[in-house]
This record gives structure tokens, sequence and C-alpha cells, in this order.
């Protein structure tokens, strides 16, 4: 399958999940690096763009595009119907969920549904997986935001 994942410039060849590490997002708790991607580059844009507090988030981006094996043996499919109802809203409930997926070393990637689009799913690639090498990362390229999006956008 490929990913997409968008990222400043300065960190799109981070392949190690520092800033997920550092700071934590939905589906990790500070401590537990990972990569945050999406199946597709619309919904990876949608995902960069509502986590951007200004125009400059959006700017001197980089797109990569990521191979993650189809192996169900290295890539965990979250069941959304087992989720609990409002989990968007349950950023512990998700960061706990991705905590024991994560702590699964045995698991290079799982796929989870995006609070903006549920229909669509987000893939968490985990640096951390003995089968993280299996994951290609394709070279990085210049990404240009239409700038009727940035408008919307505070500066």
């Amino acid at each position: 399958m490929m990913v997409y994942r968008l990222a400043s410039k300065a960190y799109i060849d981070d392949f190690t999940g520092t800033g997920a590490k550092l700071f934590g997002g939905r589906w990790n708790p500070v401590g537990y690096p990972c990569i945050y991607t999406s199946e597709h580059l619309s919904l990876a844009l949608l995902e960069k763009y509502v986590h951007a507090n200004h125009k400059e988030n959006m700017k001197r981006i980089a797109l990569l595009r990521i191979h993650v094996p189809d192996d169900k043996n290295l890539v965990f499919a979250t069941d959304e119907k087992l989720l609990k109802k409002g989990w968007e809203a349950d950023i512990g409930y998700s960061q706990w969920l991705g905590e024991q997926i994560l702590s699964d070393l045995s698991v290079a990637a799982f796929t989870v549904p995006s609070a903006i689009i549920p229909s669509e799913r987000n893939v968490i690639l985990n640096p951390a997986s003995r089968h993280f090498a299996k994951i290609e990362f394709l070279p990085a390229v210049d990404f240009a935001t239409d700038l009727r999006l940035l408008d919307k956008l505070l500066s």
C-alpha cells in the first residue's frame, strides 16, 4: 500500500518519529515514536491543514510517498466498529490504544480512521518495530499548497 506524508522540509526525512515522540499525537502518547501518514494524499493535506496554526505551517512542506507492505502480519487494521463511541474527542483513549499497538514490535504499522473523514484511514508507522526496514521511503519532493487554501488560515 502506498501512503502519504506531508511535513516541513526540515523534518520530512526524519524516519525516527522524533516529533511524535516529543509532543505526542492523537494515536501516541509522549515517549512513543511514530510517523503519521494517510492512505490518500488529499487526506494527508487535510490532516496537515487542520493542525496548522498559521500559513507558515503550510509553506515549505514536502511530500513523502511511502510503500508499506500489504502484509496483515505487519500492518494492524484497527476496527472502527470496536472503538469507543466518541473516540474522536477522547485523546487519552486513542493515545492509550495507540500505545498498546506501538508496544507490539511485530507491528510495523497500524491503520485508524481519520477524525476528519472517518471513512478514510490514516496509517501510523512504528519506527521501533523489528520489521520497520520493510517499509520503503521514496525520495521526498517539494509540495506547493494552493494559495486559496492558505488564505483560509490565520496569519
